[in-house]
């Protein structure tokens, strides 16, 4: 039986994988910053930016995989604060190759990275040319590198590229959890029948949380050693779309209207990937349609609020 040791287990990603890695033979160690510690569930603190604490975290748990998740993965929380997401995301992960390495075992590092360092396209493949546009791409791209540069030192690594995607638990940074948390607040009359958004022609995946899952578990022992690999659906959907089908599905009418002050002042307009290489190596492919994420989204928002 092996150890998987997961890194932002308290995240919107990182609860949906550790609930499936639950159901897997695995012995689970599920991490969470300490002043986030969920009520529910049994965690380990690690703070990450503590090297001591993680390096004591590593030696008493003596995980076989190492998943990273915790990060500041939101773009325009990362424009909003860029050392904070500089910090996190790469001293974060320095720390943790630096505890990995002092196990002095033979361990897997699953580095979760970002679609985002390719800079916007369609058909992106992990050959395509890095194009960084937001301290988030920049902060997940050294990251990378600083993997890379332990593998000279015989560390066995993966990098996943996810591309955009949603579900229940996402928080309000990002923009379908943030229309359907809208809606459901016109549903309930807390809030005016308005919607006011930025640019709604950028075009996204907006893929499933559930595949996604699927995908990172299917990485743990599937992927090839110091491979990089896109987990992407091939298939863009605008927020404009994803509002029409979202409409459908509110219980009242609301208008949506352009706020300037909302338009990102580098905004990527279209980003689409091609996973083929990750889809052929592990027979992984989207199972959940575009209607279905967002009606479970808006259900999840039904619930909470």
């Amino acid at each position: 039986m092996k150890t998987i040791l997961v890194t932002g287990s308290e995240g919107f990603v990182g609860s949906h994988l550790i609930k499936t890695l639950k159901e897997g033979l695995h012995k689970l160690v599920a991490t969470s910053y300490p002043l986030t510690i969920p009520k529910e569930g049994s965690y380990v603190p690690l703070d990450i930016m503590n090297l001591e604490m993680t390096k004591q975290v590593l030696k008493d748990h003596q995980p076989d995989i190492v998943f990273h998740l915790a990060a500041i993965s939101s773009v325009s929380k990362s424009f909003r604060d860029s050392p904070l997401t500089y910090n996190t995301n790469l001293i974060g992960t320095v720390n943790l190759l630096e505890a990995t390495k002092s196990l002095r075992k033979e361990v897997r590092f699953i580095l979760v990275s970002t679609c985002e360092v390719y800079g916007g396209g369609t058909d992106l493949s992990e050959t395509t040319k890095i194009d960084l546009k937001n301290p988030y791409a920049v902060s997940k791209y050294a990251a990378e590198l600083v993997c890379q540069n332990y593998a000279l030192d015989g560390l066995d690594f993966v990098i996943l590229r996810p591309f955009t995607h949603t579900g229940p638990g996402q928080v309000r940074d990002f923009v379908l959890p943030s229309i359907a948390a809208q809606i459901v607040e016109i549903e309930k009359g807390t809030k005016p029948p308005l919607i006011e958004l930025g640019n709604i022609d950028v075009k996204r995946e907006f893929m499933n949380i559930q595949d996604i899952i699927i995908g990172y578990k299917l990485a743990i022992s599937k992927c090839k050693a110091g491979n990089i690999y896109n987990i992407s659906s091939n298939k863009g959907y605008t927020i404009k779309q994803a509002l029409t089908v979202m409409q459908k599905s509110s219980r009242v009418k609301f208008e949506i209207k352009t706020d300037p002050s909302k338009i990102r002042k580098v905004d990527i307009p279209i980003l689409v990937g091609n996973g083929s290489k990750f889809a052929r190596l592990t027979g992984w492919k989207p199972r959940f349609k575009f209607e279905k994420t967002l009606k479970d989204l808006l259900n999840y928002w039904r619930a909470k609020t």
